[in-house]
């Protein structure tokens, strides 16, 4: 199911990378698989580590993810596959 597209992403130090706008009303919760569509439709699978609390709901990557491995208008897709 896609999620959003990144339109900004920022790294919290021994945090991780969040992507943002985030879920909206998207049904997702932390621990869920995810996988990143880049620009050059590469892939990046991930699992969500954490959810803001605003009307947004911006995700939280891994800690090993850069804002250079993700760039502005890849797609976050959570990836039943690995349900």
């Amino acid at each position: 199911m896609f999620l959003f597209k990144v339109n900004e992403r920022f790294m919290i130090t021994e945090r991780g990378l969040v992507l943002v706008p985030g879920l909206g009303d998207k049904k997702a919760k932390v621990g869920d698989p995810i996988k990143i569509v880049r620009p050059d439709r590469t892939i990046i699978e991930t699992t969500i580590r954490g959810i803001s609390f605003d009307e947004f709901r911006s995700i939280l990557v891994d800690t090993n993810l850069t804002k250079e491995d993700i760039p502005i208008h890849s797609e976050v897709w959570l990836n039943k596959e690995s349900h």
